[in-house]
């Protein structure tokens, strides 16, 4: 039987993968709507997170459970977004508009033009 600290910090980080998920899913659609939800729940997942002091052996283990499955769906964010992100800046350098985030890279495609008939 868990504590009541083990219970709260187990459920904490069953919010925190849940968000992590539901905001993979939102840069998968894309849908931002559900993206900017995401960023909100991840937040106050984390700030329910600080309740984790001192857990005996067993919530130890459960909360590894989800600190794993948390850390796989935070893998999946970080690889969809690295997919959105070239995906906008190819977009903008074939517009012609290559500055985009906080690199602002020099467009490949400056001073070319890209027929987009189909």
């Amino acid at each position: 039987m868990m504590s009541e600290q083990g219970t709260r910090a187990v459920a904490a980080l069953t919010r925190l993968r849940a968000a992590l998920e539901s905001t993979a899913a939102a840069m998968a659609r894309p849908h931002l709507e559900s993206l900017l939800a995401g960023e909100s729940e991840i937040e106050a997942a984390l700030a329910e997170l600080s309740v984790m002091d001192s857990l005996a052996v067993d919530e130890q283990r459960a909360a590894r459970v989800e600190v794993d499955r948390a850390r796989h769906a935070l893998i999946r964010c970080r690889r969809l977004g690295g997919a959105l992100d070239h995906f906008v800046r190819s977009s903008l350098e074939a517009q012609g508009r290559g500055e985009y985030g906080p690199r602002k890279a020099s467009s490949s495609y400056a001073g070319q033009a890209l027929d987009a008939r189909v």
